[in-house]
């Protein structure tokens, strides 16, 4: 699995003193086990020992008997713009998260983050969306001609964005440009697939939501790919209800020969999925009493919440296929797992913290087993970002973002909703479950 070619940032803070953390069960995630009755020794925002030792004199204590240390969560597809929200990662166990659309606010988040400002998970900022002519997201970069590719590339490299996000519309010959432009500079692309750009066909580090699987595992593949190539930007309404349509036909008409040859081209390049189950059973619930973001409307950002408000209320024709176009997407993430191909864990649902959670929960219900859930969410960040040496375990030299579980997440992996205390950059927050609230119901000052 290769690593990111340039190291995100990822500011946080640093304590000032030394915790000892007495007695904690730690998970091994690399390995899948748990070594009993460890003490952690955190100097500043850094683990310096784990063992069994005495307490150094003059530190603080964190009893952590018959509890579970895992290393902190990170959620690798999210998107926020009001600072109100951000400490409900923290205290859901979420210490890292991936932008995944830059807009001018994130510009000032990553320089308060710096400055220790903002109080919320450590970030990697992607770029502005880059998506064709038509762009359907407000503040996206609109690109038509491989000259506008390369051109957005400098852009987005000049605005700082860590890695590149591309959207469903850009064109085939622009695609290809941006790739070639984006390896000379160095930056990582990750996105949608292109509806133009066969998924066989796609060479970027990361593909979310599974785009472009489906169809290209597909008996029909050649006749749905000419399909999402016509699809109309200038009709919105059409075009989304046509992909719908096609989205549909392709998860009822998987060939396994063309899935393997998937997996083998995934596998050949170091293709890493985000699935994004959690948004995909939010879709396939609307309207309907398991619409699964219903609990979390309030944790929403008042703008963002609004499409969730409504969709809460609206029932597709076709509820049934709906599901049944969920469980494919469940199906398939857990056939790539069973390949090797490696993903990551991340929401889509605008739901800070929480929609983590049911994402790894998601996981295992596809397929993967608890442990290999909790790592696309520790370890396997940490390897894609390229940041081994500081994130992803506990252990001596790592970042002491930590969780301490109330039960064990290798027993079941809801156990991860059980958070007792949470280390960040070394400090103790208190009261996860206060961080965890709603804006309205915490408290207003730190």
């Amino acid at each position: 699995m290769t690593e990111s070619r340039k190291s995100p940032e990822l500011a946080g803070p640093v304590a000032s003193g030394s915790v000892f953390v007495y007695g904690a069960n730690v998970v091994d995630v690399a390995d899948g086990k748990v070594l009993t009755g460890r003490n952690v020794l955190v100097e500043r925002d850094r683990i310096t020992a784990v063992g069994r030792f005495e307490a150094p004199a003059g530190v603080s204590v964190l009893d952590a008997r018959g509890r579970f240390l895992i290393p902190g969560l990170w959620d690798m597809h999210v998107h926020g713009f009001d600072e109100a929200y951000l400490p409900a990662f923290l205290g859901n166990g979420v210490t890292g998260v991936r932008q995944m659309a830059g807009a001018p606010v994130h510009a000032d988040w990553r320089r308060r983050l710096a400055a220790g400002e903002v109080f919320g998970p450590r970030m990697v900022f992607g770029s502005r969306i880059i998506d064709g002519p038509r762009p359907s997201r407000p503040g996206s970069i609109a690109v038509t001609t491989p000259a506008d590719a390369r051109a957005a590339v400098t852009t987005c490299v000049g605005e700082r964005a860590e890695f590149l996000k591309v959207y469903s519309q850009l064109p085939r010959d622009a695609y290809f440009a941006l790739l070639a432009e984006a390896e000379l500079a160095g930056i990582d692309v990750v996105g949608h697939v292109p509806f133009e750009v066969p998924v066989l066909a796609a060479a970027q580090r990361g593909i979310e939501h599974l785009d472009g699987v489906l169809v290209g595992a597909s008996s029909e593949r050649e006749e749905l790919t000419a399909g999402f190539a016509g699809l109309d930007a200038g009709d919105p309404a059409g075009m989304f209800g046509r992909l719908s349509e096609l989205t549909h036909r392709a998860a009822g008409t998987t060939d396994p020969a063309r899935l393997a040859e998937l997996r083998d081209s995934f596998l050949a390049n170091g293709t890493w999925h985000v699935p994004t189950l959690a948004v995909h059973q939010a879709k396939a619930t609307m309207g309907t009493p398991e619409f699964a973001l219903r609990p979390y409307l309030a944790h929403i950002e008042p703008v963002l919440r609004q499409g969730w408000a409504r969709a809460a209320d609206w029932r597709s024709p076709d509820p049934a296929a709906e599901q049944r176009l969920f469980e494919r997407y469940l199906e398939v993430t857990g056939e790539l797992h069973r390949a090797g191909v490696p993903l990551l864990a991340g929401s889509d649902t605008f739901v800070p913290g929480f929609s983590l959670h049911d994402e790894l929960e998601l996981l295992v219900r596809a397929g993967l087993s608890p442990a290999a859930a909790l790592r696309a969410a520790t370890l396997d960040p940490a390897r894609f970002l390229g940041v081994t040496d500081r994130f992803g375990a506990v252990a001596p030299g790592r970042i002491a973002d930590l969780v301490v579980l109330e039960d064990n997440p290798l027993a079941d992996i809801a156990h991860t909703r059980r958070v007792a205390a949470v280390l960040f950059g070394g400090m103790v927050l208190s009261s996860p479950a206060v961080l965890a609230a709603a804006p309205a119901d915490r408290p207003a000052a730190r």
